[in-house]
């Protein structure tokens, strides 16, 4: 069984930064002058025959491992996994296949995943923070007989 690393809100925030800053490089770092189309270095890896999509592909591969590494569930690495097998393939069709890649953004895709993730995490209480709720029920009827005891 894989254990869950603990809960580092100031390392994944700073392992986030380097994420974004990752994505951003390979997906969006630059213009197209007079117009707002980004790209990064993906787009341009996927123009080298045969190799540059599976490049692209590993690239994924590293925000999927550093994913794994503080504690995202299967779920979302794999489908975050699923981005980058959609960018690969896409790509490799001929001359759409280039559009496709400066277009999808797989890798903008996954971070955005995972920063949902770490704040959807962070919003958690900690576990055992809430009464288990048999004992909130048995504290209401208590309470409900207490107050007809005093009534009646």
């Amino acid at each position: 069984m894989r254990e869950i690393p603990a809960r580092d809100p100031e390392r994944e925030r700073a392992t986030l930064a380097r994420l974004e800053r990752f994505a951003r490089l390979t997906d969006s770092r630059f213009r197209v002058p007079f117009t707002g189309i980004r790209f990064g270095i993906g787009p341009l890896m996927g123009l080298i025959p045969g190799i540059g999509d599976f490049a692209g592909l590993v690239l994924s591969l590293y925000l999927i491992q550093q994913a794994r590494r503080i504690g995202a569930p299967r779920s979302l690495q794999l489908r975050m996994l699923g981005n980058g097998l959609v960018d690969a393939v896409g790509g490799t069709l001929p001359v759409a296949g280039d559009v496709f890649d400066v277009f999808y953004r797989a890798n903008n895709r996954n971070v955005t995943l995972l920063r949902e993730h770490l704040e959807a995490r962070v919003a958690e209480p900690e576990p055992g923070w809430w009464p288990h709720p048999a004992w909130l029920l048995a504290a209401a009827l208590l309470l409900v007989g207490l107050i007809w005891l005093i009534v009646v």
